[in-house]
């Protein structure tokens, strides 16, 4: 039994990385060519599996996307979650938007996605985003209540109302950081301005 329990975990370790291999070969594949050029023989040859392994764990090239999509917006949400419990309210919400749009302009797969293939924010990338966006906003939601308990911000603020309108302000500007539309830049200027609007809109006064 012993024996028979050792060999099921290795072929379960064995089909993850074989997994995870083809999810990195997607990355790489969408990445570099696009989400039209990259095809699902590319990504099998890129992954060193064959086509028919690749379809035992992804329905086709759209489901392998959206599990990519899941991946970048999981990391993505992780970057911006605050490391320091004592770090102040208006710090804190400062460090998520830079954060979040150090992680769009630098992580290579979104700008290049988006360049390539415009229409893929709406396609893609939205429907898969819609359930990281309460989590958000609950997030941003307890570090202002946090901020209020403690006398940094408002006493009379709008929690809920404000969280949603400061999700707002981290998710478009995040967006241009990845979409690189020259009608509607994300300029350091313009980034600090984003910065002290909502640090004044909330301090205590």
């Amino acid at each position: 039994m012993a024996a028979e329990a050792q060999t099921g975990t290795r072929r379960r370790e064995e089909s993850e990385r074989r997994r995870q291999s083809i999810l990195e070969a997607a990355r790489r594949c969408f990445g570099r060519d696009g989400y039209a050029g990259a095809t699902v023989a590319h990504i099998a040859r890129e992954a060193g599996v064959s086509t028919g392994l690749l379809y035992q764990f992804f329905r086709n090239k759209d489901h392998l996307l959206e599990v990519v999509l899941q991946d970048v917006l999981r990391d993505w949400v992780r970057a911006m979650v605050p490391d320091d419990p004592d770090e102040s309210a208006l710090d804190a919400l400062e460090g998520m938007l830079r954060r979040s749009v150090a992680f769009c302009r630098n992580h290579p797969l979104l700008p290049a996605l988006m360049a390539r293939d415009p229409a893929l924010r709406l396609q893609k990338l939205s429907p898969v985003a819609v359930d990281r966006i309460e989590p958000h906003r609950r997030l941003v939601a307890s570090i202002l209540a946090r901020g209020v308990e403690r006398g940094e911000l408002r006493a009379d603020l709008d929690v809920a109302s404000s969280a949603d309108l400061i999700c707002q302000i981290q998710s478009e500007y995040s967006r241009r950081a990845y979409v690189e539309d020259p009608l509607f830049p994300l300029t350091e200027e313009i980034l600090d301005a984003a910065v002290s609007f909502t640090r004044e809109a909330v301090r205590a006064r």
